[in-house]
């Protein structure tokens, strides 16, 4: 369902029929995402079938504009995508905000969620690009308002536009059964799409550091489809796409892929502009199964969580007001590293606690898989333009950072961990 009003609080100007489809699709695509259940048993691919009301069923239909969304749908999420266009009925009314406040000024638009990449990438793009705005594209209804005034010392040239997207259950009865959700990079690029289209913006940034970027590409879990929600091979051929339908052509750059996230936290310490860094999330957990006194607190222990920790270990950055349902690393089981609390902690919490130390341990013993980041290497040089054995070496560099700054924290926990013990006693 889209809300006209709370859209017309996105809006620069009366939608067009197309840009108007494209919020549709973007929502029907999500919506079908999640209300479909994968077999993991049987296999992670699905075949979906989505019949999407538009203004020019023809224009949709094209053969090669159609080829083109459902092949990036498919590289997407892993699944067999099958998009039937009819036509609509009506056209969404909404009544457009005014023009931002931008000027004469070129501007850069960023996908944006309130999480730690996104706060560093954001304010690195500014640093490096001064007298240029940078219009921050959020989805959804979550926000942190003092995220924002923190992001006040770049308020000069940073705006934040809250896109109320969101999908409704229908009293209930709709049961949102499939957690993977990865189509929702297909929503955040419609809706930067739309963005830098409408305000003729060249360049799209993707705020990931290389571990969040290529890591679940580079070693997909048990029988999921590689992960390129974040990863060139995505973003290159939604560009594609975007072109095909609007007819602008738009760069999506990924500053910070060659680094880590430890890396591009001290990048940003070393400019003095990391100030606010603790308001940020990056807790991967259903927020009805992590909480503290009844307050939403990141669970501390899923792989955004270590990815997290490891990373302001590595940049130096410490907050007293930094805390997790498990906290204590250091602990000797997980059980005992519970915040204080008496949440008893589950075989589940215990499961996805040794699957995310798995996920970080893996990354970093692909430093010793030479043949699999020479292969990996080569699908990689075509989307960034860089000749293989250049691209080689900085992956090859990327994981070993990883590794090295993943050891670092190990030995920062010390030998009682249940981190230690959990990867002492693998096969």
């Amino acid at each position: 369902m889209i809300d006209a009003e709370q859209l017309s609080r996105y809006c620069l100007r009366d939608l067009d029929p197309v840009i108007d489809d494209m919020v549709l699709l973007a929502g029907a695509v999500a919506f079908s995402d999640r209300v479909v259940a994968r077999k993991t048993s049987v296999g992670w691919r699905r075949n979906l079938q989505v019949s999407i009301p538009v203004h020019n069923p023809d224009f949709w239909s094209e053969t090669k504009l159609s080829r083109s969304v459902t092949s990036t749908l498919d590289a997407l999420t892993g699944d067999n995508w099958t998009l039937m266009f009819k036509a609509r009925r009506r056209r969404t009314q909404v009544k457009p905000q005014s023009i931002l406040p931008l000027g004469v000024l070129p501007s850069l638009v960023m996908p944006y969620s309130d999480g730690l990449d996104s706060f560093a990438a954001a304010r690195l793009v500014s640093a490096r690009n001064p007298g240029i705005s940078l219009v921050l594209v959020t989805t959804g209804r979550r926000r942190t308002p003092a995220l924002d005034t923190s992001n006040s010392a770049f308020q000069s040239q940073m705006y934040r536009v809250s896109i109320p997207f969101r999908l409704l259950r229908g009293n209930g009865r709709v049961r949102y059964c499939e957690p993977s959700y990865r189509s929702r990079a297909f929503v955040f690029g419609v809706m930067a799409g739309i963005a830098a289209h409408l305000l003729q913006v060249p360049r799209i940034f993707i705020s990931e550091s290389g571990q969040g970027a290529l890591g679940p590409w580079l070693l997909p879990v048990g029988n999921e489809a590689p992960d390129v929600r974040m990863h060139p091979l995505f973003t290159s051929q939604f560009a594609a796409t975007l072109k095909l339908i609007l007819g602008t052509e738009v760069a999506h750059v990924h500053p910070q892929l060659w680094k880590t996230k430890g890396e591009t936290l001290s990048e940003l310490k070393d400019l003095g502009a990391v100030d606010g860094w603790w308001l940020t999330s990056s807790c991967a957990r259903d927020p009805r199964h992590v909480a503290l006194g009844n307050r939403r607190i990141q669970c501390g222990i899923c792989a955004g969580c270590l990815l997290r920790r490891q990373s302001l270990h590595t940049a130096g950055l410490k907050n007293d007001e930094e805390r997790y349902l498990w906290n204590d690393l250091s602990a000797p089981s997980l059980k005992k590293a519970v915040n204080g609390c008496k949440r008893a902690t589950s075989k589940n919490d215990e499961q996805q606690a040794l699957c995310a130390v798995l996920e970080m341990q893996h990354f970093a013993e692909a430093a010793l898989a030479d043949e699999l980041i020479r292969i990996r290497a080569l699908e990689l040089c075509a989307v960034v333009s860089e000749p293989h054995a250049e691209v080689q070496k900085k992956l090859n560099q990327l994981v070993s950072t990883h590794a090295a700054e993943w050891k670092q924290f190990l030995t920062h926990l010390g030998p009682r961990s249940f981190i230690k013990t959990w990867l002492e006693s693998r096969p």
